[in-house]
């Protein structure tokens, strides 16, 4: 008995499951570690990080200076923004390797799960026919925000030196601008591989433009990019950074 070759659908599946799963968990992560703010009458207020914002316009400017915005003095829940830099770079290095073994995890015992409940090709189902309808939907309007409310965006991307290790080129605007495109095709790549799914009957459209490349395409960029920014996520975990 041959086994029957995988369809590009199922090859898609697989990088949104994965996909889900991480948004998932980097999200709970981030619900539960968000920054609160602190009273400034504290005791303690000389030993937490106070964020100041400056006018846009600087006083030589010929326009007049804009006006600031009062912030509250912040203190990362974590307190992992106090430590030594090379214990925030094993906190970082170590938040990767536990997101990719839960995701492993977490993927196959729902493929375990689900084929010792006989829900399997209930599962199959879902992730092929609704999860690009609700992962291209998030990604689109997230592409479409990192316009809209860049600045948002900007504040949690990790500033040079975070951690002791991370030097990446290029501003945080430059960084917002193109994860947001790739999020805005990526989902709408995700959204056309839906509807031809509805149009479509199974071969033709596993056959077809958006079976074979599009959605398949689509899906790995989105799973790949979720890798990428996840540090804005654990920059929000380990300094308390919010949108």
């Amino acid at each position: 008995m041959t086994a029957q070759p995988t369809s590009n659908r199922t090859r898609s599946a697989s990088f949104l499951h994965a996909t889900l799963w991480i948004v998932f968990v980097v999200d709970i992560t981030s619900a539960f570690t968000a920054q609160r703010p602190v009273s400034s009458s504290s005791s303690n207020r000389s030993n937490m990080p106070v964020y100041i914002s400056l006018p846009k316009n600087l006083p030589n400017s010929k326009t007049p200076p804009t006006r600031t915005t009062n912030h509250h003095l912040q203190l990362s829940p974590s307190g992992i923004d106090t430590l030594p830099e090379i214990v925030q770079a094993s906190v970082f290095v170590g938040s990767y390797g536990i997101l990719g073994a839960s995701t492993i995890v977490g993927v196959q015992t729902l493929d375990v799960a689900s084929a010792t409940l006989g829900l399997e090709r209930w599962r199959k189902s879902f992730v092929e026919g609704y999860v690009p309808l609700l992962l291209g939907s998030l990604y689109g309007l997230a592409g479409v925000s990192h316009f809209g409310n860049a600045e948002a965006f900007t504040a949690i991307y990790p500033p040079v030196g975070t951690w002791g290790l991370w030097y990446l080129p290029g501003t945080a605007g430059f960084h917002v601008a193109w994860t947001g495109l790739v999020e805005l095709f990526g989902g709408m790549g995700l959204l056309w591989g839906f509807g031809s799914r509805l149009l479509l009957d199974e071969e033709e459209d596993d056959d077809g433009l958006v079976g074979k490349l599009i959605q398949p395409l689509s899906a790995l960029l989105l799973f790949v990019l979720t890798v990428a920014v996840t540090p804005a996520n654990i920059y929000m975990f380990t300094h308390g950074a919010t949108m």
